[in-house]
Order: structure tokens, then C-alpha cells, then sequence
């Protein structure tokens, strides 16, 4: 079994905690979608770094990926509340 360098596992948690970091900020109103966008970016690249390792801050990394999905989906909803708000008062 190879072991991992420790590099490595210094970037897969650093990477989690920003990771969670960015998807609990993503959640604030104005400045959410781009915060969420580099929260799944750092979420595919600790995944794509991880491989077969166990990575120690993964519930940070899960967390982080959930909560900057939230934002998106608010963010979604948000955006057809507003269409149907706009086309109903056109009427």
C-alpha cells in the first residue's frame, strides 16, 4: 500500500475547510452564486485529489458541496418567483 505524501493530505483538508467555508458563505443573499460556484470548483478538485485516500475533513468537503447546492437551488427558485411575480404583473 502506498502512503500518501503529506503534501497531499495537508491540500485534501485544506481544500475541505475552504470548501466548507465558501458553501456556508455561498448561503448569504447578494454574494452567494459566485461564492457557490468556487465552493463545487474546490469540492471537484479535492475529489479529483483524493482519489482512493481517506481524507480526514471529508465531512467538510460533504457539508460544503451540500450547502453551496442550497444556494444554487435558492438562488433557481429565487429566479422563478421573480419571472412569475414580473409576468403576472404584466398582465
Amino acid at each position: 500500500m502506498n502512503a500518501t505524501p503529506p503534501r497531499v493530505k495537508i491540500e485534501m483538508i485544506e481544500g475541505s475547510r475552504r470548501c466548507f467555508m465558501l458553501g456556508l458563505l455561498s448561503l448569504l443573499p447578494v454574494i452567494g452564486l459566485p461564492l457557490a460556484i468556487m465552493a463545487l470548483g474546490q469540492y471537484r478538485r479535492v475529489k479529483q485529489l483524493r482519489g482512493n485516500q481517506w481524507n480526514p475533513a471529508h465531512r467538510y468537503l460533504h457539508w460544503g458541496n451540500i450547502c453551496a447546492g442550497i444556494a444554487v437551488l435558492l438562488l433557481a427558485l429565487e429566479i422563478v418567483f421573480a419571472s412569475a411575480i414580473v409576468i403576472q404583473n404584466s398582465r
